[in-house]
């Protein structure tokens, strides 16, 4: 076991990064692989709050009005139906770079994907390719494929020899980039009308054990740290079917979480705090059934949607750990980047005939 830990760590000194399919990143470029990519460029110990989640965080989290609007430096760590386990390798990555002050997670993943789900590894690539080359890294490939020999195949050898020309040896440039102006968030700029939802909060029903045993991680590594977690909802069309012949009941798992939670306070446990949106949802002042804020009939909201969404976080962020732990960082040089950012996105708002909100 020394020998093979001592090869393995030799290994990571040797490949410092993972070559990118070109195919992949050019198709799904908002799936996670250049929200990876990018949280290697920003500036060390800038992030104060960092989202971790699925494309609700990606699409639905605006983070330059979280900077325009309040000077909160925030950061969408999101990745296609990122599954909690995922999630929990994210953060221990972005804390090699940054000290968050908040982590806020969305957990909509682990109240609808189960382990039965029909398409678990479908996202796996966008997850991936992203993600620097290390231990961590290896650990979480071994997590997300379950034992599955052909995924391993698939996905640890490319990380160590590429042929010339190859997909994989395509896209190593991409990593000498400068992506520092980039925060996560993609804005969508199409509009659905979608029914407004309305929850079972009574009954109960638990994630998998396994999303179970990475949220108690997640929880776990944040308290060590003195880290804030904050468990949220973005708003979306509750409880739609993700793959034939099953139910979703997110609600009942979000009613599970609140219990869970509940206990673990009982027990000390005081750095989680659980915001269930669906129970509050006219708070938010999200626009489910007029069509301004969301992009399609099920899951994500559009640009105007992820700025009201992200005022209302921003708010409750500030009020609930005060300025003294978010501070605002607005005219600060170090946070330059989120500037450069407000501004891209202006360009991109004028471009499509939209409103800057």
């Amino acid at each position: 076991m020394k020998c093979l830990m001592a090869l393995l760590l030799t290994i990571t000194c040797l490949f410092s990064s993972v070559q990118v399919p070109s195919g992949v990143i050019a198709d799904r470029p908002n799936g996670g692989i250049r929200q990876g990519l990018a949280m290697y460029s920003q500036p060390e110990d800038s992030i104060d709050v960092v989202m971790l989640g699925s494309s609700h965080v990606n699409y639905g989290i605006n983070t330059a009005k979280m900077w325009e609007d309040y000077g909160i430096s925030a950061y969408d760590y999101s990745s296609a139906e990122q599954a909690i386990w995922i999630s929990y390798y994210y953060l221990k990555e972005v804390c090699k770079y940054q000290s968050p002050k908040v982590v806020v997670l969305d957990f909509f993943a682990p109240a609808a994907f189960l382990d039965g789900y029909a398409d678990k590894y479908y996202y796996l690539k966008e997850a991936l390719y992203g993600f620097k080359f290390s231990m961590n890294k290896l650990q979480m490939i071994e997590t997300a494929i379950d034992g599955n020999e052909d995924l391993r195949k698939e996905f640890i050898p490319s990380y160590f020899c590429c042929e010339e020309g190859s997909d994989e040896a395509s896209l190593s440039a991409d990593w000498n980039k400068d992506y520092s102006s980039f925060k996560g968030y993609t804005p969508s700029f199409k509009s659905a009308s979608i029914e407004t939802p309305s929850p079972n909060t009574t009954d109960v029903k638990a994630p998998s054990e396994k999303s179970q045993k990475y949220l108690k991680k997640i929880i776990d590594f944040t308290n060590e740290r003195g880290i804030q977690l904050y468990i949220t909802i973005v708003p979306y069309k509750l409880n739609v079917g993700q793959q034939e012949g099953v139910t979703q009941e997110e609600d009942l798992r979000y009613n599970w979480l609140e219990n869970y939670l509940s206990e673990l306070k009982n027990e000390g446990i005081d750095n989680v705090y659980f915001d269930y949106t669906f129970k509050h949802i006219s708070d938010l002042g999200i626009d489910y059934e007029g069509g301004s804020h969301f992009a399609d009939g099920s899951s994500h909201l559009n640009y105007y949607g992820s700025t009201q969404f992200a005022k209302y976080l921003s708010e409750d962020l500030r009020q609930r750990y005060g300025e003294e732990l978010l501070p605002d960082h607005r005219g600060d040089e170090k946070y330059s980047s989120w500037d450069v950012n407000v501004e891209e996105l202006k360009a991109e708002v004028a471009g499509e005939g939209w409103e800057w909100k």
